[in-house]
């Protein structure tokens, strides 16, 4: 009788154990103290056919949830969302968040951000909630424009987007708080306006130096309270709203783009039936013809579900022929790197190299597919945090044409080098509209504050510098007020200046109208190259004591300092394996020369300020060639 008892128990356990799959087991056995918790969300469903399909959703999220983790919110700054969330939205939103952001770091000790496990802290009560949410919300949308039971697991089921702190209420907050989208979608509203709306109502400003301020990504109530963040803050919101409404959503994201010295991006993607959109999270563009043209190695589709022929991310899909020209590639192992699987790299100038994606190696050969073109590339084997290169880097240009940079023995001497990173790209043109935006402004002299029957100094043409410009002013009348005038056009000046007969600047009391803005105490009539004045139709100038002569006026645009500056330490560097220094040099002039060897990748390090630096070569020209960049 005993043996038939413990036969039974041993039947019992080997059944209980085996009904739940490898990576259910799995996930159970990683869940440690909350493997119960985990278990009554399967108990839940299994024990009603009815709610098979319930059940399979269970599986799915608990089967993937090892490796996704969440940030533990920090405390301190609950009084600044608080107070952010009273305040208008209007210009100084902004900074007077920073401010009180800032206030609050500089009074707590800011921790390393601290993740917690998923599958160690999910209580069943919350993944039954969401489940239920979940199917309720996937079954208001018309059959035909609803989404597959597989998009459904990834792009609505999932509790959260990335690794934004968990709050138990949020998706139900979002399902009523934009519960107005369903009347939008049944009038015939295209899913285009329907996201641009939404967008509106929400109105989120992205702030860069966000997690200079707070550490960790925000949680929906905190974006909610603040309406301000990195651009993934903004994503994690927007997609968080649409799976409340049961339409797919889900994060693309670049991890970096080809020509910039750090940062990828990310913007949020939306899908109805047949329609889909993808957009930043504070501007109305669609991505999809907004970077055509940019320097884009990889895009990839944030999941939530383990992809298995991932080439970034197990938790991502690789979404890049959606959106730019791509191209196959192999590269030889020319350079006896150690048989592994290859890596893709663009430049990086924190850390050299950035890994962008994952090849396949097959002999010497190694496979990359479904690239961005318009990108400097670097393949390599990845060692610890060590870089083998297999080859040259190269560059795959628009009409994918493939160039290694194999440094020859051969120079070309006395090159000219006037920046450190390019100026502009397919996506923004700001840093060349902040030059010619000068252009048809006017500097004038007056008697009178008003500017009534005002003498014209200087009226600016052809500009196209981001260096300062001095004039001579032919007028020998002497002014109690002079100005530069933006004459009803946007501007921004980041120094003017007014002088004497003996090069000496002029002083006086600071005179501006029409709301001209100046950031920082002083503006443009400091010394800081960061402080700019300006603003729409702005007029910025001095009183003088008494009617004085101006013999010549200095201006400059405001720019991005990555011209060659006065005084500052330079070095110059070439790849040929390695990193390798080709000098350095203090600057005497705007221009630096240095003799480089022919067909070169070069990199120009300023040692003394800034950190915006990037790759280029030099052309038949000997010019300057921003790669991924435009070049004028």
């Amino acid at each position: 009788m005993k043996k038939v008892v413990c036969f039974c128990i041993l039947t019992l356990v080997l059944i209980s154990c085996n009904k739940y799959s490898n990576g259910t087991k799995r996930a159970l056995e990683e869940a440690e103290d909350n493997k119960q918790e985990l278990e009554k969300v399967l108990n839940f469903y299994k024990e009603d056919s009815a709610d098979s399909l319930k059940y399979k959703a269970a599986v799915f999220l608990i089967e993937n949830m090892p490796n996704h983790y969440s940030h533990k919110s920090v405390t301190g700054f609950e009084d600044a969302f608080d107070s952010i969330s009273n305040y208008p939205m209007d210009g100084l939103r902004r900074g007077v968040f920073e401010k009180m952001l800032d206030s609050v770091s500089q009074k707590i000790s800011l921790r390393k951000a601290e993740l917690i496990p998923d599958v160690k802290s999910v209580t069943s009560e919350y993944l039954i909630n969401t489940i239920e949410l979940s199917f309720e919300a996937w079954n208001k949308i018309p059959k035909n424009k609803r989404a597959s039971f597989e998009e459904f697991c990834n792009y609505i089921l999932p509790y959260k987007d990335s690794d934004e702190p968990i709050e138990a209420d949020a998706r139900e907050k979002l399902a009523k708080k934009y519960s107005w989208v369903y009347k939008y979608l049944e009038n015939g509203a295209s899913l285009r306006s329907v996201v641009d709306s939404v967008e509106s109502e929400f109105k989120f400003t992205v702030m860069g130096q966000m997690r200079e301020l707070y550490p960790i990504p925000l949680s929906i109530s905190q974006i909610e309270k603040s309406r301000m963040g990195v651009c993934s803050d903004g994503v994690n919101y927007l997609v968080n709203v649409f799976r409340s409404l049961g339409i797919i959503s889900a994060q693309e994201m670049i991890s970096h783009w080809g020509n910039h010295y750090s940062m990828g991006h990310s913007w949020v993607y939306v899908k109805y039936g047949g329609e889909e959109y993808s957009t930043d999270v504070s501007r109305k563009v669609d991505v999809r013809e907004e970077y055509l043209g940019e320097s884009i190695p990889k895009i990839n589709r944030v999941t939530y579900g383990s992809q298995k022929d991932f080439t970034f991310s197990p938790f991502a899909k690789d979404v890049t022929t959606h959106y730019v020209p791509t191209v196959n590639i192999i590269i030889n192992n020319i350079l006896n790197a150690p048989h592994s699987q290859p890596v893709l790299y663009v430049f990086d100038r924190n850390n050299q190299w950035a890994a962008v994606s994952y090849g396949e190696s097959k002999d010497e050969n190694n496979t990359f597919k479904n690239i961005g073109v318009n990108v400097l590339y670097l393949a390599g084997i990845q060692e610890e945090n060590t870089i083998i290169p297999i080859n040259y880097p190269f560059f795959i240009d628009n009409t994918k044409k493939i160039h290694f940079f194999k440094p020859s023995k051969s120079v070309l001497n006395s090159v000219p080098l006037v920046r450190k990173y390019g100026l502009t790209t397919a996506r923004t043109k700001t840093k060349l509209d902040w030059m010619t935006s000068l252009n048809d402004n006017l500097i004038q002299g007056a008697d009178n504050k008003n500017f009534n029957n005002a003498k014209t100094l200087y009226h600016i043409s052809n500009f196209n510098s981001t260096h300062l410009k001095k004039i001579l002013v032919k007028q020998q009348e002497k002014f109690k007020y002079v100005r530069f005038y933006s004459n009803k056009k946007e501007s921004f000046l980041v120094k003017l200046a007014f002088y004497d007969a003996n090069g000496k600047e002029l002083k006086g009391e600071v005179v501006k109208q029409n709301n001209a803005i100046l950031k920082w105490e002083e503006g443009a009539f400091d010394e800081d190259p960061g402080s700019y004045s300006g603003g729409r139709d702005f007029t910025l100038g001095l009183k003088f004591k008494k009617p004085t002569l101006v013999r010549s006026v200095g201006f400059q645009a405001r720019n991005d300092s990555n011209h060659i500056n006065i005084g500052d330490e330079y070095e110059l560097f070439y790849w040929d394996k390695e990193w390798k220094t080709l000098g350095r040099q203090v600057a005497k002039d705007t221009v630096l020369y240095y003799n480089t060897p022919v067909n070169s990748l070069l990199w120009l390090k300023d040692n003394t300020n800034g950190k915006e630096e990037h790759v280029f070569t030099i052309d038949k020209n000997k010019k300057q060639k921003w790669l991924g960049f435009d070049n004028y």
